[in-house]
């Protein structure tokens, strides 16, 4: 018989195998926890509205952040005409800003008691108390909506009954 020197050992080939097994399967990981790729995902908060009933005269809605995941730059506490930047409420699907009154009748956003300018930052932590005053009150079927703007997904709706 002739022997042929031009083929792979077969402990080679084993150990070529194995390194390309591992290295896909690291391919495969570093994708399902996001390390490659750069999904943008919602963080996981709760939140709590309260407030949110029907009334003819001033309401006051607060918003409290339950717990889970802090809202890193949710407001943009520089603009209290339009404070929000990854975190935005919204009323009846569109957003609350303070300089349009003629859409929103929100007359004051208050976070943990302060005017938004005066927030020492613009994180939204748990326990953190999100307060909007409606001038006219609420009708039935107004809706509130917490919006995590990067992704738009919806972190908390109300339906006013």
């Amino acid at each position: 018989m002739k022997q042929d020197d031009k083929a792979v050992s077969p402990v080679i080939a084993v150990i070529m195998l194995i390194a390309i097994t591992v290295v896909i399967a690291a391919v495969v990981a570093a994708f399902a926890y996001g390390i490659i790729g750069g999904v943008t995902r919602a963080p996981s908060s709760a939140f709590v509205v309260e407030g949110a009933i029907v009334g003819d005269e001033m309401t006051n809605v607060t918003i409290i952040h339950h717990g889970g995941d802090k809202i890193l730059e949710a407001f943009d506490t520089g603009d209290n005409n339009n404070p929000w930047h990854d975190l935005e409420v919204r009323y009846n699907g569109a957003p609350i800003n303070i300089s349009d009154t003629t859409m929103v009748n929100v007359s004051a956003i208050l976070l943990n008691g302060q005017n938004m300018t005066k927030a020492a930052d613009a994180v939204f932590n748990a326990g953190d108390e999100l307060q909007l005053t409606f001038e006219d009150g609420l009708d039935p079927g107004d809706s509130i909506t917490v919006v995590y703007t990067p992704t738009e997904d919806i972190m908390q709706r109300i339906v006013v009954r």
